[in-house]
C-alpha cells in the first residue's frame, strides 16, 4: 500500500505538477502491469457488480416483456378470429357487456385448445355431414323418382353411383395397375398417399384432384436390378403412413421392410428399416410427433424415432399376426391381431392391457382411435366394436355392420374416423361406404353407434382417411382384398377415390367452432362391472 502511494507526485509547483501529470499519463498508457490501490480496486469491483446487476435486470425485463408481448399477440389473434370490434360501442355499459362477452369467448377458445391438446375434446360433426349428404342427394336428377323407394335395388345403386360421379361428388382417379391396399392423408388435407400391389406409391393433390407425382414406380417400370432384388410378390405395398408435419412418408411392404421417404424431395429415400420377419401390414405415426409404429405378421410391433432415424424397441405380446395399429397424442399405441385380442401398449410403464371380445367375436382386421381413451375395431365377421381403455369389455358392439353373405357377415376391411369427433366410416365389399355416429358419453345410456348414411362405392374398400373438418374423405378401392386374391370383384375398378362429404356451401362454415361435447368422467350410474381387471 505504501509503495503504491509513493508514486503519487506532490503539488510543489505548476511546472513540476504538469511534468508529473504528463509522466503519470504516459505511465498509465504504456505500463499495463501498473498496480491499483486497494481502495480503488474495491470501488472498481463495486461499480462492475452494479453493472452486472443492471444487465441481469435488463435481461429479466426483456424476457418478461417478450412473454407479455406473445400473450397479447395470441389474444389479439383470438379476438380478430371472433370478429369483435370495440370501436363501435356507444356507451360504457355496452362496452362492459362486450368486454365480458369477449372474455367469455376467449376463455372458451382457450379451454377448447387445452382439451384438444389433451385429446379429450369431441366435436359434433356426424349430424352436419348427414344433413349435407341429404342435400347433395336432393340435388341429383333421380332424387324425385328414387326418394320414395324404401328398398335399395341394384338399379338404384348403380344410378345413384353414376350420378354422384358425374356431379363430381365422387372422383375415382387412375394411378395404380393393381388393387390399392392402403391410403393416408396429410394433416392439412392437401395431399394424400396411396399404395398398391403393383409396388407403386403415388402422391395425390386432393385440392386439384389429380396425381402430383409418383413416389415409387410400379413393377413394370422398375429397373432390371430392382426386379431381381425384389420379386413381384414381395414388393407389394401393404401399408402407408404420413407424419403430421407432412415431411415423411412411411411405406410398409410384403418383404418385411419399412421405407422412409422425404415427400418434399420427391422420391428421396431417407432410410430403410429391417428387422421384421414377416409382411408389414400396418403403420401409424403418433399424433404431432415423429414416433412411428409398425405391425407385422411376425406378431411384433416395432417402434422407431424419425427424429434420429433410429429403431427404439420391439413390443411383444400378440400370439398371431398384427393386423392393425393406431396411435394418438399419448405414447400408447393400440393394436389388433389374429389372436382375437386388442392391446393398448403403455410404452413408459413397459406393459400393456389386453381386450378380448369373447368366443363369438372373430379377429379384427382394422383399428382406429376416436379419442385418447376410445377406439373402434372392425372384425372379420362384420362386427363393429367401440372400446374404452378403462374397461376390458366392449362398450358397444354392432353385429353384421355391412350385411351378410348367407349366414356369415361381411368382414370390415377398413375404418376411418375424424379424431376428436363423433364421425366414423367403415368399408367392406358390400358396395357401400357406411357412416356412423359414435357417442362416447358419461353413462351407458349416452354411448351408442348409430348408422347415419351410406355412399355407393363398388369394390373392396381397403383404406379410408377423413380430411380436416370432415369436408371429404379419401379411399383405396379395388377388385381384391388387401392381403389376398380371394372373392375377386371383376366389376370393380382399381382406383384412388375422393368423396365429398359436404357441399361447397357447407364447406364455408367452420364445423369445429359450432358445437363441442365437454368431456366428463364416468358417473356412478354406469352399470358396468368396474371390478374387471386387465391382463398385463
Amino acid at each position: 500500500m505504501s509503495r503504491i502511494r509513493g508514486r503519487r507526485a506532490p503539488n510543489h509547483s505548476g511546472s513540476n505538477n504538469v511534468h508529473s501529470t504528463v509522466g503519470r499519463k504516459k505511465q498509465k498508457t504504456i505500463d499495463f502491469d501498473d498496480q491499483i490501490d486497494s481502495d480503488q480496486e474495491d470501488d472498481y469491483d463495486e461499480g462492475r457488480g452494479f453493472k452486472d446487476d443492471d444487465e441481469d435486470i435488463e435481461e429479466e425485463e426483456t424476457l418478461d416483456a417478450k412473454k407479455v408481448r406473445l400473450a397479447r399477440e395470441y389474444l389479439r389473434k383470438l379476438e380478430s378470429g371472433d370478429g369483435s370490434d370495440d370501436d363501435d360501442d356507444d356507451s360504457d355499459s355496452n362496452e362492459e357487456n362486450d368486454d365480458e362477452m369477449e372474455h367469455d369467448r376467449i376463455g372458451v377458445k382457450l379451454q377448447r385448445e387445452r382439451l384438444k391438446l389433451e385429446g379429450s375434446l369431441e366435436w359434433v360433426v356426424a349430424d352436419k355431414v348427414h344433413d349435407s349428404l341429404h342435400r347433395i342427394r336432393g340435388s341429383l336428377p333421380s332424387s324425385t323418382t328414387l326418394q320414395d323407394q324404401a328398398i335399395i335395388t341394384t338399379t338404384r345403386h348403380k344410378q345413384l353411383s353414376k350420378e354422384l360421379r358425374d356431379s363430381g361428388h365422387i372422383r375415382l382417379l387412375r394411378g395404380h395397375d393393381l388393387t390399392p391396399t392402403c391410403v393416408a392423408l396429410q394433416h392439412d388435407g392437401e395431399r394424400a398417399i396411396s399404395g398398391s400391389k403393383d409396388h407403386s406409391v403415388v402422391i395425390w393433390d386432393v385440392q386439384q384432384e389429380r396425381r402430383a407425382f409418383t413416389l415409387c414406380p410400379s413393377w413394370k417400370n422398375e429397373s432390371a436390378e430392382e426386379k431381381e432384388a425384389t420379386p413381384r410378390t414381395l414388393g407389394e405395398v401393404l401399408s402407408v403412413a404420413c407424419s403430421d408435419d407432412g415431411r415423411y412418408a412411411a411405406v410398409g411392404r410384403r418383404d418385411a421392410t419399412v421405407c422412409i421417404y422425404d415427400i418434399r424431395a420427391k422420391s428421396s429415400l431417407v432410410k430403410t428399416f429391417t428387422g421384421h420377419k414377416g409382411p408389414v401390414t400396418c403403420l401409424s405415426f403418433q399424433t404431432q410427433s415423429l414416433q412411428l409404429f409398425s405391425g407385422s405378421e411376425d406378431r411384433c410391433i416395432r417402434h422407431y424415432n424419425l427424429n434420429e432415424m433410429m429403431y427404439i424397441e420391439t413390443l411383444y405380446g400378440h400370439q398371431f399376426g398384427v393386423m392393425g395399429v393406431d396411435c394418438h397424442l399419448k405414447e400408447r399405441p393400440v393394436s389388433v391381431g389374429r389372436d382375437r385380442t386388442a392391446r393398448v401398449w403403455k410404452i413408459a410403464e413397459d406393459t400393456h392391457m389386453i381386450f378380448r371380445g369373447g368366443a363369438k367375436i372373430a379377429s379384427a382386421d382394422s383399428v382406429r382411435m376416436m379419442k385418447e381413451d376410445w377406439f373402434l375395431t372392425g372384425h372379420e365377421n362384420g362386427n363393429l366394436g367401440l372400446w374404452m381403455t378403462e374397461k376390458k369389455r366392449a362398450a358397444i358392439s354392432i353385429n353384421q355392420a355391412h350385411g351378410t353373405v348367407g349366414n356369415i357377415g361381411r368382414g370390415i376391411s377398413a375404418i376411418g374416423s375424424l379424431r376428436g369427433s363423433d364421425l366414423a366410416m367403415t368399408g367392406s365389399y358390400d358396395g357401400y361406404l357406411r357412416l356412423w355416429k359414435v357417442m362416447m358419453g358419461k353413462t351407458l345410456n349416452n354411448r351408442s353407434i348409430e348408422p347415419i348414411d351410406d355412399i355407393p362405392l363398388n369394390g373392396y374398400v381397403n383404406g379410408i382417411a377423413i380430411g380436416p373438418k370432415a369436408r371429404f374423405c379419401v379411399v383405396a378401392v379395388g377388385q381384391e382384398p388387401k392381403l389376398g386374391r380371394w372373392n375377386r370383384i371383376s366389376s370393380a375398378k382399381n382406383r384412388f377415390g375422393i368423396v365429398r362429404l359436404r357441399s361447397e356451401e357447407d364447406e364455408n362454415n367452420d364445423i369445429a367452432e359450432d358445437e363441442v361435447i365437454e368431456p366428463g368422467l364416468d358417473c356412478d350410474e354406469d352399470s358396468e362391472d368396474d371390478s374387471d381387471s386387465f391382463d398385463e
